[in-house]
């Protein structure tokens, strides 16, 4: 009975994990801009913790370059 739980309790954290990895699947982790003035190049990337909090930190510093005039050049 013991090592049921612990296979059950094994099984309910895995169908956890999978779920929340593809839960951002369709969203960039990486997006490159370029300043078409000064041919800068920046990243903004999600951190390592791959949250719901990591993905808007990394659309609010997109939004942030946009403001001063970068263009997205290219997404991971």
């Amino acid at each position: 009975m013991d090592l049921t739980i612990k296979v059950l309790v094994l099984l309910i954290f895995l169908c956890l994990m999978v779920s929340g990895c593809t839960r951002f699947a369709d969203r960039s982790s990486n997006v490159i801009l370029q300043n078409p003035e000064t041919m800068d190049f920046v990243n903004c990337k999600v951190d390592k913790w791959n949250s719901k909090k990591s993905y808007e930190a990394n659309d609010k510093c997109v939004e942030d370059y946009k403001k001063q005039g970068y263009i997205i050049w290219g997404e991971l």
